[in-house]
């Protein structure tokens, strides 16, 4: 049986927009992850750098990815970043220390949570002021945060570990 076209497929070659190295995008311009540098975008990552500050779906912003592809550094997304992601997707995940935390917004207002522990909090500033892990503001420790991502569903272990970066 002759296996049909699928427009979802990475199956066309193009320029990696952060390394300028071949990588390989779907009819619609979303990449796969680059085997270069590991830039995965969409078809719009300016105009989500320009209108929201982030890139989807990892968060960094296509500038500021570029700047760290350049240094040898990691993509990594800053806290403004994952606010940023969170006014725009309202649902973020991240870890510290092997734990996962979660990141969204309810009535107005922002809820920060684990497994064992929850913050409210009314407004995203209060949250980016007042949140914190174990007494340490989230701000002061945001370089020890792992994969800073938007929310996605999955089974009930899916969360036990970051995925690769």
């Amino acid at each position: 049986m002759e296996k049909k076209y699928n427009p979802n497929e990475y199956n066309n070659a193009t320029k990696c927009e952060v390394c300028g190295n071949l990588t390989f995008s779907d009819d619609y311009g979303n990449t796969d992850k680059c085997p270069h540098c590991g830039w995965k975008s969409n078809s719009d990552s300016e105009f989500y750098e320009e209108c929201y500050g982030i890139s989807y779906p990892l968060l960094v912003p296509l500038s500021r990815a570029r700047e760290q592809y350049k240094a040898g550094q990691k993509f990594k997304a800053t806290l403004e970043d994952f606010i940023n992601g969170l006014n725009f997707y309202a649902e973020m995940l991240f870890w510290h220390n092997g734990k996962v935390y979660e990141v969204f917004r309810r009535n107005g207002g922002v809820v920060f949570s684990s497994k064992d522990n929850e913050q409210g909090f009314t407004t995203i500033n209060e949250f980016r002021d007042k949140a914190n892990i174990n007494g340490r503001l989230l701000k002061d420790i945001w370089d020890e945060v792992v994969h800073p991502c938007f929310m996605y569903c999955g089974g009930e272990h899916d969360y036990d570990f970051p995925p690769e970066d």
